[in-house]
């Protein structure tokens, strides 16, 4: 049992880096590819408004996110994304719509959330605790709990911290990027280059966390291991003459 243990471990962490890849892959085709193929036929072959044909392009996207909340019953950063970029555009519309306006809706919601991450280390408890805790418990009482115990830690506490720097300077500057994108290019450019800023944005600062996880669970293990070896020595006591 010993020796397979690894084999396990090894075969499980290859199988969760083909979901991922199959995932991203399949998101980049539903928000991006799809979306610049909708919107070229559309502006191509009808007289249709341009920003009608960008808010036909929007109906993949917008299904799957729909799709996937009701599949988890929850929703998750991406489909909040999407689900937030629909809000927005409705609004947009209301104002009469505007193409470009239009193309960054989505970046107001990233801006604002990154903007969130850093001003929430003002408070006790930074949003990266609690999005942490959320992926890693899966709201289950029991592990919630331990989770929250974890705070005692300086460690635990500083790594929290550390994360939700980097995951609001990396909204915030995905924000900028694409906000900056949708004035330089056209609008098919946009389309087809954007899902790849904002996925590969993610991706980094994804793969990121993960290596910076594993190297803090490593010193923690060290550790627990350190202490558990000093309180096992045992006190050899003087006797006296």
């Amino acid at each position: 049992m010993a020796n397979s243990s690894p084999l396990n471990a090894d075969a499980s962490k290859k199988a969760r880096m083909i979901s991922s890849t199959l995932g991203i892959g399949y998101s980049i085709l539903i928000n991006g590819a799809l979306p610049f193929i909708i919107y070229s036929l559309l502006t191509s072959y009808t007289r249709m408004p341009e920003i009608w044909a960008l808010l036909l392009s929007g109906v993949p996207p917008i299904i799957d996110s729909i799709v996937g909340v009701i599949r988890k019953r929850r929703i998750d950063l991406i489909a909040g994304i999407v689900l937030a970029g629909i809000a927005i555009s409705l609004f947009l519309m209301l104002l009469g719509g505007s193409p470009r306006l239009y193309l960054v809706r989505e970046s107001f919601f990233t801006g604002a959330f990154g903007l969130a991450y850093l001003v929430s280390l003002l408070f006790p408890r930074p949003l990266g605790f609690f999005f942490a805790r959320h992926f890693a418990t899966g709201n289950v009482p029991e592990k919630v709990a331990w989770f929250n115990s974890l705070w005692q830690y300086r460690g635990f506490r500083i790594s929290m911290r550390v994360s939700t720097i980097v995951w609001g300077l990396a909204f915030v500057l995905e924000a900028i990027i694409r906000t900056a994108l949708a004035f330089i290019l056209s609008v098919q450019e946009f389309l087809l280059i954007s899902p790849f800023v904002f996925y590969g944005t993610m991706g980094l600062v994804i793969v990121w966390t993960m290596l910076y996880s594993r190297k803090g669970n490593k010193r923690a293990q060290a550790l627990m291991a350190q202490r558990e070896e000093t309180s096992a020595t045992p006190v050899v006591e003087e006797k006296g003459a």
